[in-house]
């Protein structure tokens, strides 16, 4: 009976311990590559920093988020394959060229490909204008939340009013008399509309007639969609207040209105979408002008390209002493980053490895072209970073902290530099430095657009989610919300499955092979007696 026993113990044991692998398979786990071609630019890469362009980074598989922040801003949400090479390559000045018309004070492109911006066309399409309203206008809900509740106001196609919350306004004229309204905007888009009269102001219009090449592109206003699904060649009536407005009164139904506040609103977002494309324009307008945008979606599409190639690469082993050391290999463009001991995977090519520990450091060059191992004793040394930032009086954050001086003597490693200035637009950048090393460098800060009201919102389209309960569109994202106005989300990491997320999910799976074992061993056991 007695074996027995130590046999059952040895085989829980054995179930239960860890195979001497699985740390070694953490290390040695394939990573992918991204890179970003954009000459002159500065990309921040969500979640792991900012760099001057052209660069390479060596990352773990998963979704990520680049963001060239600029008069045109560019945002491609991509995925990181294991061994594969994901190309980001942006020309913002050929971007600018694709978008033309007048007032526009900002250009925003996104690239995402797990979207599919135009998948809301309908099959047949619907018709918004197959049925207009009269005087109390035929009101469709549209989903606006930014920087105001808005809603939709539609008496045919040439009539058709983006409707403001809170306001009174002349929406078209019926049998020579003018339609003038109270109008409210209720959470998820509906909205009323009160016949009033003697109002003490009238919220002016401005006109956008919204073009595209080629035509029949989706097309948003102010980050909204519905049911009344829009495609280029479009023209719509939107607010153009140019100052807030107090006490704004008129006499309705019930007796005397009295609005306290109608904010100043002149800038709209226009969208205009194809698949992973949306291009986003912030116009402002002015009463009673008419403002003509048009995208030529193909030049964006040369102007904003995604590829994604194969690549060989060779492990490079990396360790130092004392141990614990941030480890930097670079080509120049590519880089990766890691602690000692560590094994990495590159593609064949000349490299610095440059290990660093409080003030100790080391440098070493390697050509790679199979697999190799460096070892770095580390000793002390110092650098020096001589900044010089334009205009001059601007702010440097040195690693999240203010220094007042621009020629710095430091330990090497990485630095993230921030510089800001009011009136400029923030820039943000990572610098390596090698053990007695001395580098410049030169930040030039880009005047913000001139977009006075900053409340504007610029955000992708919303999921739509009521309407799909009608049946009447097409079948969307899984991963969309039902909010009424979606931001570009910064994915995580996180959605890479982590080592101890495995090993958790391979202790359960041995936890019910003991489990399925014991109760064998001990059917046999009652069998043999």
């Amino acid at each position: 009976m007695r074996w027995k026993l130590i046999f059952l113990a040895f085989l829980v044991a054995g179930l239960l311990v860890p195979p001497a692998y699985s740390a070694e398979e953490s290390t040695m786990e394939r990573p992918g590559y991204l890179s970003v071609e954009a000459p002159g630019t500065v990309a921040e890469i969500v979640g792991v920093g900012s760099y001057a362009t052209p660069v390479g980074l060596v990352l773990k598989p998963g979704n990520y988020t680049v963001r060239i922040t600029g008069n045109v801003t560019v945002v491609a949400r991509v995925s990181v394959v294991a061994e594969k090479a994901t190309i980001i390559r942006v020309n913002p000045a050929g971007i600018a060229g694709a978008v033309s018309g007048e007032g526009i004070v900002l250009i925003r492109a996104i690239f995402n490909e797990s979207a599919n911006y135009s998948r809301e066309k309908l099959n047949p399409p619907f018709n918004p204008f197959a049925f207009p309203g009269g005087c109390g206008s035929n009101s469709g809900y549209l989903n606006i939340s930014n920087p105001y509740p808005m809603g939709l106001a539609v008496r045919g196609r040439d009539e058709v009013y983006i409707t403001l919350n809170g306001t009174f306004m002349h929406i078209g004229d019926d049998d020579g008399k003018p339609c003038i309204f109270y109008v409210e905007v209720y959470s998820g888009g509906s909205e009323r509309q009160e016949s009033v009269r003697n109002a003490t102001y009238l919220v002016p219009w401005a006109r956008l007639e919204i073009t595209s090449v080629p035509e029949g592109l989706t097309f948003y206003i102010n980050g909204g969609h519905n049911r009344y699904i829009f495609y280029t060649p479009m023209g719509l009536y939107v607010p153009a207040i140019p100052h807030d407005v107090h006490n704004a009164t008129a006499v309705g139904y019930y007796g005397t209105i009295r609005i306290p506040v109608i904010h100043r609103l002149d800038t709209h977002v226009v969208g205009i979408a194809e698949n992973h494309y949306l291009i986003e324009s912030v116009v402002k307008v002015a009463p009673n002008e008419t403002r003509h945008i048009n995208v030529d979606m193909e030049k964006v599409k040369s102007a904003l390209t995604v590829e994604r190639e194969d690549l060989r690469a060779v492990s490079l082993k990396v360790d130092s002493e004392p141990g614990n050391a941030s480890i930097v290999v670079t080509d120049g463009v590519l880089r990766a980053f890691a602690v000692t001991p560590t094994t990495m995977f590159l593609p064949p090519g000349n490299y610095t490895v440059i290990a660093s520990r409080g003030n100790l450091s080391a440098k070493e060059s390697v050509v790679l072209t199979g697999s190799a191992s460096v070892f770095l004793k580390l000793s002390p040394a110092s650098a020096t970073l001589n900044l010089v930032t334009y205009p001059g009086n601007a702010t440097v954050l040195l690693n999240g902290k203010e220094v007042n001086v621009k020629n710095l003597t430091l330990s090497p490693g990485r630095y993230n530099i921030t510089v800001k200035a009011p009136g400029y637009l923030t820039k943000s950048l990572e610098v390596i430095l090698a053990p007695n090393e001395s580098k410049a460098v030169e930040v030039n800060l880009e005047k913000k657009p001139a977009v006075e009201d900053q409340e504007i919102v610029i955000s992708p389209p919303s999921s739509g989610a009521e309407d799909m309960k009608s049946g009447e569109m097409a079948e969307t994202d899984e991963k969309d919300t039902s909010d009424d106005t979606q931001t570009l989300p910064a994915p995580s990491v996180d959605d890479v499955p982590s080592t101890s997320r495995r090993d958790s999910g391979s202790l359960w799976i041995k936890l019910a092979l003991l489990t399925g074992v014991v109760a064998a061993v001990y059917l046999a056991l009652r069998v043999r007696r």
